[in-house]
């Protein structure tokens, strides 16, 4: 080849990488543009205050889904194109070792997100209900094109995150102020003016811009470990700061948001954070200073409620004990001898070994808990207990399995069980359908539901994952769910590379324990899984570093 061709092959392959990384730049402001206004719309949007807030935040998510990824699938055509077509002469096409490129592009996560995408397709053809299926329950809003958009949060921010810090500023800035907001409502300070002509027990009802307060307490809990993340790891003072100060007002509409839901999510981010800070003495130190900051907001927001209380707000078991309880004031006050003690000792030799066994521990100890309160729930539950025991349980609402339990979860768990066992196996494998869970109930078993329910409409079981292993039967609910373990599990393996990877696993961890109770819904599954994304990006970027 003679040195004029060479010039001008050399010339058209330093153009095709050229336009391929000004479509990768354009792609990565498109994806943070989509993102931020995401952000933005889900936090604050509503057309009339409370009335259907639900519907107005998915309808300005669902424009800005729709906006933001149609101009990020054209770039992103555009992008794919270049790369293409763009290879240099003699080297082998895209297509020569499909496989092999794509184990070294596709994470354990990815996979799942494709798999958790395939079998919810797969689950609208199952399950029959097409229409029900395409944007799901009025209300809800969870049907197939906003799994879809899930995925595209995903991909997008894992391929193109590189604005990264920019849409968690957008999103941390904007829960701060629905977090204050929150604590004002609780104040009964009312700031935005949606208060306006409720009575007390509808205000006892309602938080924040996000409406109802279990869905203003979904996203609390995805928000929250971002922040408490920040102040633990952050090495700039004025970063920590920022992120004390974001933790403290996180925490004090925690204490008060009155669902006891978020007080498992809170279980489950502390002990991701407590197994990472055992690892160093200064982040066990001030993973100390963030349970002081928990006991002493549920203590200062119990005075700053009685200045102006709400007769009509009645506490769920765990708000009452962390507002009102002796023992949360004793916890307090270790909380601030173990500060003090540990700041005396900072400069003694720190036994990393022994504390990360101490981690360890932890998390065994948190999974034996779980275990032995269901097996004493389920003993309980068939009179298998007896004495002191038994009676002591019995005065606790939480050991006595019935109909009632957990708000009246009791009744609706045992019965999607029902329903689920009597599925033909189509459904068992399958589904009925992305957020078809009320239509195919209505169909199956309209008589018992009207039995049990009358006129009621109920639009999934009250535990995200159960809801989805009939809506998108057992493929798609094992899917769906190692999403969030592989995720969680690879971002904690390599937390010392960024520590906004435990953040996105306490995110996604808080999230997997609060929806045990609750469901998918706008003002969380979106920004759990831009989390996901997030964490994806951060190490696909050091997986990069170290080649």
């Amino acid at each position: 080849m003679s040195n004029k061709v060479k010039k001008a092959q050399n010339k058209k392959n330093a153009q095709s990488a050229s336009g391929q990384e000004i479509l990768k730049i354009i792609l990565e402001y498109i994806a943070a543009a989509a993102m931020i206004a995401m952000c933005l719309a889900v936090s604050f949007y509503a057309e009339d205050g409370y009335n259907q807030i639900g519907n107005a935040k998915f309808a300005a998510y669902r424009a800005v889904a729709a906006a933001g990824f149609s101009v990020f699938l054209l770039a992103g055509a555009a992008w794919l194109s270049v790369r293409l077509f763009g290879r240099k002469k003699g080297q082998e096409p895209l297509a020569a070792g499909f496989f092999d490129r794509l184990k070294e592009c596709a994470s354990a996560t990815d996979f799942c997100v494709l798999a958790y995408l395939l079998f919810s397709t797969v689950s609208v053809v199952s399950g029959g209900f097409y229409e029900d299926a395409l944007w799901g329950s009025f209300g809800w809003n969870m049907g197939w094109m906003s799994q879809l958009s899930f995925v595209f949060i995903y991909l997008a921010v894992s391929r193109f995150g590189g604005h990264y810090r920019g849409i968690l500023t957008a999103f941390c800035g904007s829960a701060f102020v629905v977090f204050l907001i929150a604590v004002l409502h609780r104040m009964m300070i009312d700031p935005i003016g949606f208060y306006e002509g409720l009575n007390g027990s509808q205000m006892a009802q309602f938080l924040s811009t996000m409406g109802q307060a279990t869905w203003y307490a979904s996203y609390l809990v995805v928000a929250l470990p971002v922040g408490v993340a920040v102040f633990l790891f952050a090495e700039k003072p004025s970063w920590r700061i920022l992120g004390g100060i974001y933790t403290a007002v996180g925490f004090a509409s925690l204490v008060t948001q009155n669902s006891d839901s978020a007080y498992f999510a809170l279980a489950g981010f502390m002990l991701v954070f407590f197994w990472v800070c055992t690892k160093k003495r200064v982040t066990l130190n001030r993973f100390v200073e963030v349970c002081t900051l928990f006991f002493a907001s549920g203590k200062v927001m119990h005075f700053l409620m009685q200045i102006h209380p709400n007769p009509d707000l009645e506490y769920d078991f765990i708000t009452a004990l962390i507002l009102e309880g002796t023992v949360t004031w004793v916890l307090l006050g270790l909380c601030l001898i173990l500060c003090v003690f540990l700041y005396v000792r900072r400069n003694r030799p720190y036994q990393a070994v022994r504390m990360q066994w101490v981690g360890r521990l932890a998390v065994f100890a948190a999974a034996a808990v779980v275990v032995i309160m269901t097996g004493l729930i389920v003993l309980q539950s068939r009179g298998a207990l007896s004495g002191g025991l038994a009676e002591t349980l019995s005065a606790v609402s939480y050991f006595n399995w019935n109909d009632a339990w957990g708000n009246g979860r009791g009744r609706i768990w045992s019965f999607a069980v029902r329903v689920f066992a009597g599925e033909s196996v189509v459904h068992k494998l399958f589904g009925v359908g992305p957020d078809c869970f009320s239509s195919y109930l209505a169909a199956v078993h309209g008589e018992e539901m009207q039995l049990l329910w009358g006129d009621k409409i109920l639009t999934n079981a009250h535990n995200e994952w159960l809801t989805a292993l009939i809506n998108v039967g057992i493929f798609g609910a094992l899917s769906y769910i190692g999403i969030f373990v592989t995720a969680v599990r690879r971002y904690l393996r390599a937390w010392q590379q960024d520590y906004l990877l435990v953040g996105a696993a306490a995110s996604a961890v808080s999230y997997m324990a609060y929806n045990f109770f609750c469901y998918q819904q706008v003002c969380c599954t979106p920004f759990v899984f831009l989390m996901l994304g997030v964490g994806e990006y951060l190490l696909r970027q050091a997986k990069r570093a170290d080649k």
